[in-house]
């Protein structure tokens, strides 16, 4: 396995590209406040805004939960990604390729390999679209137009055909490099059977190219055209760029045409999706199994407030429904909705946008139903409320559910219907029912302020006080708590006098003191910007007189038990001097 490493230049020119305020005003609303951008907390539950983004610092920070970081922290937190997943993330947003080199301790080989893996599949994919036009794919061609897919659809969302007569995916397999071979086999497109022989995974399939938000393509979905192949539908198998509980189908078109929708529909299949976009109804999007999956959830709603369900009307589409409503509340904010529309038996969204048409379909998503409706009416169902022993177990089943919901003022109101639906009117009484405690996860304990943590604090949120730190202070050499960390710092920020403050936590993540350093760069010293020189100043001078103190009283217990060197005793008068100097000017 090779072993590379993003180079921390190169993830310093990342932050130094990376507006954090453009980067975070992409995802919420921030509004100007003085020097600071301020908007509620997308990492906890508010009323009042307490997340402010300094653009100054290139550093975000929320008062209420504590949450804080630069920009590669903030996509971690809030596109639940990992730190590589982090940096391709600006990497791209900053239109830049990741460098490399080789490190024996530091494994990120995958990373790499995904941008070769992305190549190769959109030669695969114009490999497919062009197949479609051929002469010899006019079967499957007709196919699309006979179940009403317009030729524009049928480029807006580059659907081909992977023709097993002609075997281009074949021929073009034979063109390439071993390593390439290897890839397009580990990408599910080349299956390479005991026998030795090369044949195609979607071989007489439609193919329908799953894209992530950026229109790269992870992976292929396939549908068969004759009806003895089996089964109808196939994915292609899990990769480093393709997890069927994270795609989403349809989600590049549509952010694409409206990078902030209001609401997104679900559906089950490739074909629900384009079939309603070409009908013109808006904002829809298919998941690759049966039900919604937590991490689709999670991406959803960072893209949206609104989510609403459509699945087919059979028994698996009503199950799924209630699949994707359990796995739901735990997402649902008081800012955020989910509804359900129910189809009529036997049919799915295509077969009824084509029955129905645009105006009636709209009426359907005008009047879905709110989720509380369809718990209430699920959960009620064939349960007898006129008895005690009905109340009861009813109200066990609901509190269940009602205690997996953050939204605070959503819980509130499903508490007040739980108390209205059972015979408990008064709020207070349902509280103490249901009497659930929320833990705030992002909670840091205070540390205790010292002059040396100032100190950090104030050089880290303000690194140009760095040239103030003379060779008379870093050439002390005594083991205070705290001291080494500062003169690092200063070393850091003399050697790279342009670092902001991203970039200098940047430079500690997953070290012992990372978190530490992240209490003190939002520490508020009430210092008004004028008088932080002098502070610094004043806080530096008394730590070296402090310093020149305990390094005199070392010297003179030294002294008086065994005596000193000719240096030592130099160091001891001059120290002598220094302090006198010092009793001088305070007298």
């Amino acid at each position: 396995m090779h072993k590379w490493k993003i180079p921390q230049e190169f993830i310093n020119e990342l932050l130094v590209r990376t507006n954090i305020v453009d980067l975070i005003s992409s995802k919420i609303t921030l509004k100007k406040i003085g020097n600071n951008y301020q908007s509620l907390c997308p990492f906890h539950h508010e009323k009042t805004p307490s997340f402010i983004v300094n653009h100054t610092k290139q550093f975000y920070h929320c008062f209420g939960c504590k949450a804080n970081g630069n920009a590669i922290d903030f996509l971690m937190n809030y596109e639940q990604l990992n730190f590589l997943e982090s940096v391709e993330e600006l990497s791209i947003l900053n239109k830049l390729n990741i460098p490399k080199k080789y490190d024996k301790k530091f494994n990120t080989y995958n990373l790499f390999n995904k941008n070769e893996l992305y190549l190769i599949l959109k030669k695969i994919c114009n490999i497919y679209i062009h197949t479609l036009l051929q002469a010899k794919s006019k079967i499957a061609y007709q196919y699309l137009i006979k179940r009403g897919i317009k030729k524009e659809m049928i480029e807006r969302f580059s659907i081909g055909f992977c023709n097993n007569q002609s075997n281009n995916v074949i021929q073009y397999y034979h063109t390439i490099n071993q390593t390439e071979k290897n890839h397009l086999i580990k990408l599910g497109i080349i299956i390479d059977n005991l026998n030795g022989k090369k044949y195609q995974h979607f071989r007489n399939r439609i193919i329908f190219p799953i894209r992530d938000k950026y229109g790269k393509v992870n992976g292929f979905g396939g549908r068969a055209i004759d009806s003895y192949i089996t089964p109808k539908y196939l994915n292609s198998p899990e990769t480093i760029i393709f997890q069927k509980r994270k795609q989403i189908y349809g989600i590049y078109e549509l952010l694409k045409k409206n990078p902030k929708p209001k609401k997104i529909i679900i559906v089950e299949g490739y074909i629900d999706v384009i079939m309603l976009t070409q009908y013109h109804i808006k904002h829809i999007v298919a998941i690759l199994g049966s039900t919604i999956t937590a991490e689709q959830i999670k991406f959803l709603f960072r893209v949206t407030d609104n989510i609403i369900y459509c699945y087919d009307g059979d028994k698996s589409g009503q199950f799924a429904s209630w699949k994707s409503l359990e796995i739901s509340l735990p997402f649902l904010q008081d800012n955020k909705s989910i509804k359900f529309i129910f189809l009529p038996n036997g049919s799915d969204p295509d077969s009824i946008i084509q029955q129905e048409g645009t105006v009636e379909f709209q009426k359907r998503i005008d009047n879905a139903i709110n989720f509380s409706e369809f718990l209430f009416s699920k959960l009620l169902n064939n349960l007898d409320l006129s008895s005690i022993e009905g109340k009861a177990h009813f109200s066990s089943l609901i509190i269940s559910f009602i205690n997996k919901i953050p939204g605070q003022i959503i819980q509130f109101y499903l508490r007040k219907k739980l108390g209205l639906t059972i015979g408990i009117l008064e709020i207070e009484k349902m509280n103490l029912i249901i009497n659930k405690k929320n833990k705030n996860k992002y909670i840091i304990k205070k540390i205790k302020q010292t002059p040396m943590r100032m100190l950090i604090s104030l050089l880290i949120q303000n690194p140009k006080l760095s040239k103030l730190v003379t060779s008379k202070i870093t050439t002390i050499n005594l083991p205070i708590q705290g001291f080494d960390i500062f003169l690092k710092l200063v070393h850091i920020c003399q050697k790279n006098p342009t670092y902001k403050t991203s970039q200098i936590l940047e430079l500690y993540r997953d070290t012992k003191i990372v978190n530490i350093l992240r209490k003190l760069i939002i520490w508020d010293h009430m210092i008004i910007s004028e008088k932080i020189k002098n502070v610094f100043l004043d806080l530096l001078t008394k730590i070296y007189n402090q310093m020149l103190e305990k390094k005199y009283q070392l010297l003179i217990t030294k002294e008086r038990k065994k005596g000193l060197n000719i240096n030592e005793k130099k160091e001891l008068w001059s120290i002598t001097i220094n302090l006198s100097k010092i009793s001088k000017k305070l007298l």
